[in-house]
């Protein structure tokens, strides 16, 4: 095997923190080292170091250190964030109580919308008014300033965030407040500066989750920055967006906000660096871990992306990358409801005790425990290089559930991987069918530690005729931060009539955008190397719109637009008027290219065999060969039923598959010729 493609010196660290396992991937000229370690929920920095204790990496020698994480995201889920308090406009107390009036469920009387993070007794109302037009209809005087500082310092917050009324038309307002609160020394997040766009919930709602996460999300950076500089590492700590690309850990403990997604966004643009590698720019990517299946759809080279994002119905307006997430994992727990029916998910084993197989105490079956009764898994493989299986617990496991049910152990376990399938395959259709995508069109890469062990299933049932597996499937996510660029976003709310938009207004406001987000990068040192301006538009009289490629000419603008709209709705209004609503700029730095290995010939099935075993399908047993992975090497072809065993991840080859192994490890499978 010869080495990834690194540039001569440089020495690369990924690690992406998830539910279950902490990944990391080590890169250099030298090759690709990886390893998994359990996460530790309660502090996320004692995982990162554990793994890279188990690496026996020097982090002096490191040139770059990317980190997808969960903080922000489980701050929120938890609701264990800053106490924090809103500054917003008088009348608007309960705006966030309030939001939309949508329900969760509508035909459900009781159905409840999980508590804003911010109360009504947490908001402090400010007499004032800026009108729609940009106007002051109520000037915000100087003892009402202090009056709303009097009332913020009483309720003593742990962290601030002022939204007003139409105040990304007019920001002096919130500055003023924003200049006047700075004395209580507290983090203070201002909404004309982080998200200057239309409607009110949204902008509100994003910049509440800002200020309530940051002071956790700063505390932690700072602990895991401070710990890797004491070991010596000299670049900076990245961060992983929401919405692909990282920044600096100085940035992201500021805009917070951007990191609610960071994991999955970093499996999803690794799924594009992948396809990109293999010469296929669409793709369906599944990254199916220990609690959750989050899918993603990749069009021309590059994950969906939107503004339309949320995070426990609490809805947050950056942009990000386009992730369902369903509650479906290798840890799900199996069980039977009330009415005797096998159900799979959404609790989950987690990272501990984990799946029974761990023998770490778990003795509910879970997805990774039927996988390894049905012979999917094999029993001698050490997951991460470290951590043994145990067969007889996994059998015990699902032998409980078996006897609830009225079925052998064999049959219940085959059950709980069809529930399993069913629930990832109609994730799946949710990115692509009901978005008005051909899942014929795409190629499915399947990563995750359990991701590869479903493909067969998931790429039948959706007919995707091609499947990518990585060479390192379990670690993707980790390798996808390496492959990923320092960016910046900014966006700006310029609501006018198509037919009053003059070019040089255009251009002049994509250039304010741009400007903005090359100092950040600069601040973060790094030089632009792409840049990529969109526009969101709508017909007159819509409730929403759509982001499309700007162009610099109005009329070609509306024309995309047109073309956009009848791409994703089945139709379009070339006759009725179109509003411009919104201009969004991302700066990139270079994007490094995806850590791989280059492979070279030989290394064919006969020095990869191991052994075979027993694995049920579809009612029946096959016989499988067991191969080790890692001695395949380029050109070698494959025929199901296969197990390939991997340290990050084990696939199961359908007997109905038929594959090659490519110049980059990448296993590509299709169905079999007759």
């Amino acid at each position: 095997m010869e080495p990834a493609d690194h540039p001569t010196g440089a020495r690369v660290l990924g690690v992406d923190v998830g539910g279950t396992f902490t990944d990391l991937v080590l890169a250099s000229a030298d090759g690709t080292e990886v390893a998994k370690v359990p996460s530790t929920p309660d502090d996320q920095a004692a995982g990162v170091l554990a793994g890279i204790e188990r690496l026996d990496a020097d982090v002096r020698q490191l040139t770059r250190f990317a980190h997808g994480t969960t903080v922000a995201t489980n701050t929120v889920l938890e609701r264990d964030g800053a106490r924090t308090v809103l500054i917003t406009t008088a009348g608007f107390r309960d705006l966030l109580a309030i939001g939309r009036q949508d329900r969760p469920h509508l035909y459900r009387l009781d159905a409840r919308r999980p508590d804003p993070v911010v109360g009504s007794d947490e908001t402090v109302e400010a007499h004032e008014r800026v009108g729609a037009d940009g106007q002051v209809v109520t000037d915000l005087t100087d003892e009402e300033v202090a009056r709303v500082v009097a009332e913020v310092r009483a309720l003593e917050p742990d962290a601030i965030a002022i939204a007003l009324l139409f105040g990304f038309l007019r920001s002096d307002h919130e500055e003023r407040l924003a200049a006047a609160v700075e004395d209580l020394g507290v983090p203070v997040t201002v909404a004309s500066r982080l998200l200057p766009v239309l409607r009110e919930v949204e902008r509100t709602s994003t910049t509440a989750l800002n200020a309530y996460v940051a002071p956790r999300l700063d505390r932690y950076l700072g602990s895991l920055a401070g710990q890797l500089r004491d070991a010596g590492l000299r670049p900076a700590v990245e961060v992983m967006r929401s919405g692909g690309g990282t920044f600096t850990a100085e940035v992201a403990a500021r805009e917070p906000v951007h990191t609610l997604l960071s994991g999955p966004a970093a499996g999803a643009w690794g799924a594009a660096a992948l396809g990109r590698a293999a010469g296929v720019t669409d793709l369906i990517a599944a990254d199916v871990g220990g609690t959750s299946t989050d899918v993603t759809l990749i069009a021309d080279g590059r994950p969906t992306t939107t503004t339309d994002g949320a995070i426990d119905q609490l809805p947050f307006a950056v942009t990000t990358t386009d992730i369902h997430t369903i509650g479906a994992g290798g840890g799900s727990l199996a069980w039977a409801d009330a009415g005797g029916a096998l159900r799979v998910g959404p609790r989950s084993a987690g990272a501990v005790p984990g799946p029974a197989c761990y023998g770490q105490g778990g003795i509910e079956p879970t997805v990774t425990d039927a996988n390894l009764v049905l012979g999917r898994l094999d029993p001698d493989v050490r997951l991460g290089g470290a951590m043994p299986m145990r067969a007889d617990l996994a059998h015990e496991a699902v032998g409980r559930l078996a006897a609830a049910l009225g079925l052998d152990v064999s049959a219940c376990a085959e059950g709980i991987v069809r529930v399993t399938d069913a629930q990832m395959a109609k994730a799946l259709r949710v990115v692509s069918v009901e978005r008005g995508r051909d899942p014929r069109r795409f190629a499915l890469v399947p990563f995750g530690g359990a991701g590869p062990l479903h493909q067969a299933a998931l790429a039948a049932a959706l007919g995707c005729p091609q499947v990518l597996v990585p060479p390192n499937p379990g670690v993707l996510s980790a390798q996808g931060l390496l492959a990923a660029p320092v960016t910046v976003d900014r966006a700006r709310s310029r609501l006018t009539p198509a037919d009053r938009l003059e070019r040089e207004q255009l251009a002049a406001g994509f250039e304010e955008l741009a400007a903005d987000a090359r100092s950040v990068l600069a601040e973060q040192g790094v030089e632009v190397a792409a840049e990529r301006r969109t526009a969101d538009l709508r017909y007159r009289g819509q409730a929403f719109e759509l982001e499309v490629p700007a162009e610099v000419e109005p009329a070609d603008l509306v024309d995309t637009f047109h073309t956009a709209h009848a791409q994703r709705y089945g139709y379009d209004q070339r006759g009725e008027d179109v509003e411009l609503v919104t201009l969004r700029v991302r700066v990139e730095g270079p994007a490094p290219e995806l850590p791989l290995p280059r492979l070279t010939g030989g290394g064919g099935i006969d020095q990869a065999w191991l052994a075979d075993h027993e694995v049920r399908v579809d009612g029946d047993v096959v016989r499988a060969g067991v191969l080790d992975r890692a001695r395949l090497g380029a050109g070698t072809t494959l025929r199901g039923p296969l197990v390939l065993l991997g340290v990050d991840a084990c696939v199961w080859v359908a007997p109905w598959q038929a594959g090659e192994i490519d110049e980059h490890g990448i296993l590509v499978l299709e169905e079999a010729g007759s």
